[in-house]
């Protein structure tokens, strides 16, 4: 069991109207699951505005999701990023969500109904919105995992000769030239030498050879920018902190998250974005 819940699983790549939509899709999930179905004794409950309590509750509940994935995943980058996400830490992050919404339910019952808030109220309404969400929840991510992994691990022959640059190349064409933001500070390296380039934050990183041994450059530039400068076709975009060199991939892995390039030189990994997942397809 500790084995599966350390297994990797996608995070990080939803925009942030995915994420609302999401946390909305939830949010009327809840309320409609009460409104039609009615449990723990709510068809007892007669009041004219029954239905509008219980989409309140649904209301929280997206409310709950905005404040998990917009400030406190974005509070803990280092914690919430795709490089170290598992199984483990989503139901992790699945149980946080558990906890705040039965925490804002019963605010919620205090406000609409004036009911007492403890401990106990709290345990109980955290019993039932586990009941309702934990479950399927849980089951949504193992089967995500199971689809994605069935999607990605499959076995990939890199063949060069289908990405290789046109024979009659200028020589201009193969010295590439990366300026930072301030038109300043510059690196001019080959195209036959870079490896690939990551995104720091305002800085991207160079990765690169240079006689026989790997090399590490700071520019102040966006990697959208850096982008724009690259005139290669096999340097190319292949997730939203990456930018590769088809050329330099040896080998081609895969897990739930997504495919995995193995470059020339040891020990450097390059994830692919599943938006990108055209760039594996050159590759073959």
């Amino acid at each position: 069991m500790l084995k599966i819940l350390q297994q990797p699983y996608p995070f990080g790549e939803k925009s942030n109207f995915r994420l609302l939509i999401q946390s909305i899709g939830e949010g009327t999930f809840i309320a409609l699951f009460l409104i039609l179905f009615q449990p723990f004794g709510l068809t007892e409950w007669h009041d004219p505005n029954k239905n509008w309590y219980l989409a309140g509750y649904g209301l929280v509940t997206t409310l709950c999701g905005i404040i998990l994935r917009f400030i406190i995943f974005k509070t803990f980058p280092k914690y919430h990023n795709e490089s170290s996400w598992n199984i483990g830490k989503e139901i992790l992050s699945i149980l946080l969500l558990i906890l705040m919404v039965a925490f804002g339910n019963v605010l919620l019952s205090k406000i609409a109904f004036n009911l007492s808030i403890s401990f106990g109220s709290f345990l109980w309404m955290l019993v039932g919105v586990m009941i309702i969400g934990i479950f399927p929840a849980t089951f949504g991510v193992m089967l995500n995992y199971i689809v994605q992994l069935k999607k990605y691990n499959q076995p990939i022959v890199v063949q060069h000769h289908s990405v290789s640059e046109p024979s009659n190349e200028s020589v201009s064409e193969k010295t590439l030239k990366l300026i930072a933001e301030n038109e300043k500070d510059s690196i001019e390296l080959s195209t036959d030498s870079l490896y690939f380039i990551e995104s720091s934050d305002n800085y991207s990183t160079i990765y690169y050879e240079k006689q026989g041994k790997l090399q590490k450059e700071l520019l102040r530039s966006s990697l959208t920018r850096l982008e724009s400068q690259i005139p290669s076709e096999n340097i190319v975009r292949c997730h939203r902190s990456f930018i590769v060199n088809l050329d330099k991939v040896e080998k081609v892995t895969g897990n739930a998250q997504g495919y995995k390039l193995h470059l020339e030189a040891p020990e450097l990994l390059v994830p692919v974005a599943r938006k990108y997942t055209e760039v594996v397809e050159r590759l073959r």
